[in-house]
């Protein structure tokens, strides 16, 4: 799935203008430029969504947990924040492209299956939903801001 496709799909799980929505994620520049292309450039702190990409991070726990309690920091209570991550396929021909797609960024076969819903609930972050998308390569997980 191409970087537009997938920052279009963001967008429409978010439901949010894309005017409104504020994009972190420093090693996903491809879906960063998507995005604002489809127009997301909100500043942080007057976002009233944001979606936040780990796709191509290391899992480091303490370094992710910091950015989405920065990131909910800046959010109204209420506020619909999208989390865009690496995911294992259930079929072994996906999986092994994952795999492959994972060791040309320098990252293990275990890196796909960080638990990115369970950090956003462990978090206080209301989950709503997660949805696969790249051939369940790539998980985004809505969740809320919790009141």
């Amino acid at each position: 799935m191409a970087a537009r496709r997938l920052a279009a799909d963001c967008l429409r799980l978010l439901g949010a203008s894309p005017a409104t929505v504020a994009v972190t994620g420093d090693h996903d520049r491809a879906l960063i430029a998507a995005l604002g292309a489809c127009g997301a450039a909100a500043p942080p702190d007057g976002a009233a969504a944001a979606v936040v990409s780990f796709r191509g991070a290391p899992a480091d726990p303490a370094v992710r947990q910091a950015c989405l309690a920065a990131v909910r920091r800046r959010l109204p209570p209420g506020a619909p924040l999208l989390l865009v991550d690496h995911n294992q396929p259930r079929t072994l021909g996906r999986r092994l492209v994952g795999v492959a797609q994972l060791a040309v960024v320098g990252l293990g076969a275990a890196r796909a299956r960080y638990p990115a819903a369970r950090e956003l609930a462990a978090l206080g972050f209301a989950v709503e939903r997660l949805r696969l998308a790249c051939g369940e390569r790539v998980q985004l997980v809505l969740a809320r801001v919790p009141d």
